[in-house]
């Protein structure tokens, strides 16, 4: 008990209110950070349709053994929330949330002192995505956690980037794409993916491997994966991963050409590593721009993270 708040785990029960708590607190944080939100976002008919797309990807993480996950209650209303997801080596925090008009008040410091109440180990180490607010940030810092690099929500007209793409002259021709089987295609992740992030999420592309499907370039041979990049039947594009900065441009560009065909949105959004100059570069120049900056936060060195493309939804890295 903290005052009239009182702090206890969450389960099962908790997940529908705590994302729709989220999106709240996720509009919030947009608006300070003086950037408009998406048309409708935040209302019922909205938060449903996304709670409906993201709900299995929630439900695995929350499965997991050694998943923490604690909420904030005022009076029997849900103020705030948390929750981390281990794998491996790596506890990664996949959620923290608080009611706006809770903020600044100790909640999400509460939080994750019960999360995390001793510092990170060199046997276990942490990752946290967050938008980038100076009070954020502190936040986070004492739990044992530093900006990494940053993580960037890029977007782009897809009727625009169609036109740009059909004019782009590439120097050498680029590396045909292809599909992976589920199985292949987590055989290739559980190879490439700890040389670039440090840690091993096996479980979690098996999830992606029954959810996604995993786009991948071949290297000469055609025995192994020069790089892969996971594509939702919705059109939420990532994680990617690339042996080389240059090896992971084709399967993002391959990625971004089949939703921009297969769903026909209206703007095309993906998350993308601020080291990524290469692919960022190349981006920029089909006309993506910064929708929102926020940062990944660690508590140990992640070595590649500029040939790798975070999630989206962005709950994990």
């Amino acid at each position: 008990m903290t005052g009239d708040r009182h702090f206890r785990e969450g389960g099962p029960a908790d997940l529908r209110a705590t994302f729709e708590l989220a999106v709240r607190s996720l509009v919030d944080a947009l608006v300070r950070s003086g950037v408009t939100p998406p048309r409708g976002m935040g209302e019922e008919g909205h938060v449903t349709e996304d709670w409906s797309r993201q709900r299995g990807l929630i439900e695995f993480i929350a499965a997991q053994d050694h998943t923490k996950f604690w909420v904030c209650e005022r009076n029997d209303e849900l103020i705030g929330y948390v929750r981390v997801a281990r794998f491996g080596r790596m506890d990664e925090l996949t959620d923290l949330a608080v009611s706006p008009e809770h903020a600044r008040m100790g909640v999400a410091r509460g939080l994750l002192e019960r999360c995390w109440p001793d510092p990170p180990s060199p046997e276990l180490g942490r990752v946290v995505v967050t938008i980038g607010t100076p009070v954020d940030l502190t936040v986070y810092t004492r739990v044992g956690v530093m900006p990494a690099t940053g993580h960037w929500h890029l977007r782009h007209r897809a009727e625009a980037y169609e036109e740009r793409r059909a004019l782009e002259t590439v120097d050498a021709a680029e590396p045909a794409v292809h599909v992976l089987s589920p199985d292949r295609a987590v055989q290739e992740w559980k190879r490439l993916e700890p040389l670039a992030i440090g840690h091993d999420r096996p479980l979690l592309h098996e999830f992606f491997g029954r959810t996604r499907s995993c786009l991948a370039c071949m290297d000469t041979e055609g025995r192994q994966a020069a790089a892969l990049c996971w594509v939702s039947p919705e059109g939420e594009i990532g994680p990617g991963v690339g042996r080389t900065p240059e090896d992971l441009i084709p399967v993002v560009l391959a990625a971004l050409d089949r939703v921009a065909k297969a769903q026909e949105p209206e703007v095309l959004a993906l998350y993308c590593t601020t080291d990524a100059w290469y692919l960022l570069d190349r981006l920029r120049r089909l006309g993506f721009h910064v929708y929102w900056p926020s940062w990944v936060m660690s508590s140990v060195p992640l070595p590649g993270l500029d040939r790798y493309l975070p999630t989206r939804p962005p709950r994990l890295l």
